[in-house]
């Protein structure tokens, strides 16, 4: 088999090879977590309560929304960079010490944020931020520069110095009441977890034409103008939310929604349409129930999840499952509610110890946000100790097929796809070679990482 066909089979079951970090940022090591590793300011290489987080998978660069520190940062490649680097580019302050909510002022204006806890990126690499304390969600445009202005932003009728809270009672599809998780379709559709109202809601391509923030589509609600959570019933159901403050789409379009306050995460099947029922629930044994940890910690239970992802590589799900301090991997979401995978908690699905045995590559602190690059890498916003996690994809395994659950990625040793000038005439002849050096190379990578 040729290297190429080698990666092509391996990658199709992409996912970390284990549940112990390769890299964090925020901190130089991983037995630290101070916020702002210690110091009264932020630095390029701080962080401080940081949530959400997601990857440019057309420019490779991460962006980390830096809660605590009212800012976003930029890091230049995700899938390569290494132990306490710093960020080249910071949205919301006027430079990288800066840290007041709104850069001390009273209002919010066009270059500040205010707890901002989503970020996500469409195909041409705009960033939408959601400026939660704000009440409002930010869109930059690239080329970026540090302190630069938004060119759109939602919620606030179009002032940029307004930061106005829509009442349950008052929901528009102009207003938003909390938002919180934010997530691009193929279609350059952007889609909102609006906490305080319970909803979902789909802007339809909103960087088209002259932009429109008018919201197209509701879920979690059965209209524009209401925002009840569990749409004021006693119990949760299947077409209701109380809390959204997540959300994540898969290739086909299906969207995932962390349903916070009743402890679940939910599925809708696409084609969405306004007020939809969800076709599967994780978290919880039925869609009428939102006990946390319903029978215990479990494989099969939740506590306040708050963010959700699916690799484009292997469709795995994975769950910001906050309050119990873990990562929860479905490998067949669509099939199974049951979790086959858990980060934090060192494989045991039933504890839910922060930072279980200490501070380390291994352990979690109320994890605030999950993402996965194109690659299949996964990345965490480690909160409470103010650091992102990143695990790398398994390296392909030599005579190529994919290995399960950890199976190989196609990957270099900095969780960079291997260079297609590899996959030419003669690859079968230097196969081993190749495969030698790289995974030496990995090897050499992880232990420089630790």
């Amino acid at each position: 088999m040729t290297l190429a066909a080698m990666v092509a089979s391996s990658s199709v079951s992409a996912a970390p090879e284990d549940t112990t970090a390769d890299a964090v940022i925020g901190q130089t090591n991983f037995t630290t977590n101070l916020a702002n590793q210690g110091g009264a300011n932020g630095t390029a290489a701080t962080m401080n309560g940081n949530r959400g987080l997601t990857v440019d998978n057309v420019s490779g660069r991460l962006w980390v929304a830096d809660t605590s520190n009212n800012r976003v940062l930029g890091f230049v490649n995700a899938a390569a960079f290494i132990n306490g680097e710093s960020a080249d580019i910071v949205i919301g302050q006027a430079d990288f010490t800066g840290i007041q909510s709104n850069r001390g002022g009273a209002n919010p204006a066009q270059n500040t944020l205010s707890g901002p806890r989503g970020v996500a990126v469409d195909s041409a690499s705009r960033l939408y931020v959601a400026d939660t304390d704000n009440k409002r969600i930010l869109r930059f445009d690239p080329p970026f520069t540090n302190g630069m202005n938004a060119v759109q932003v939602f919620g606030q009728a179009g002032s940029f110095t307004t930061a106005n809270q829509a009442a349950m009672n008052a929901a528009t599809a102009d207003n938003l009441g909390n938002p919180e998780g934010v997530a691009v379709d193929a279609s350059d559709n952007l889609y909102l977890a609006d906490r305080f109202l319970s909803r979902v809601l789909r802007y339809n391509t909103p960087a088209a034409g002259a932009g429109d923030t008018t919201a197209d589509l509701v879920i979690g609600q059965p209209n524009f103008t209401s925002g009840d959570p569990n749409q004021n019933g006693a119990n949760p159901a299947a077409n209701t939310i109380n809390r959204a403050s997540g959300c994540g789409l898969d290739a086909a379009g299906n969207l995932y929604v962390c349903d916070e306050f009743n402890n679940r995460v939910l599925l809708y099947l696409a084609p969405l349409q306004n007020g939809q029922v969800a076709a599967r629930v994780y978290g919880q044994p039925s869609f009428t129930t939102s006990t946390s940890n319903n029978g215990g910690v479990s494989a099969t239970s939740m506590n306040v999840p708050v963010s959700v992802c699916v690799d484009p590589v292997s469709g795995n799900m994975y769950v910001a499952d906050s309050v119990n301090m873990r990562i929860l991997e479905f490998t067949n979401p669509q099939t199974d509610s049951t979790a086959d995978r858990v980060f934090g908690q060192q494989g045991d699905f039933t504890t839910n110890t922060l930072n279980k045995g200490g501070i380390s590559a291994d352990s979690i602190n109320d994890v605030g946000g999950v993402a996965c690059d194109s690659a299949g890498n996964l990345y965490a916003g480690d909160r409470l100790n103010s650091r992102v996690l990143r695990y790398n994809v398994a390296p392909a395994p030599p005579g190529g097929g994919g290995g399960g659950g950890d199976g190989g990625g196609g990957m270099g040793g900095d969780g960079a796809m291997m260079p297609c000038g590899l996959c030419g005439t003669g690859t079968t002849m230097l196969m081993p070679i190749m495969l030698t050096a790289w995974i030496a190379l990995r090897r050499t990578n992880r232990r420089r990482n630790r």
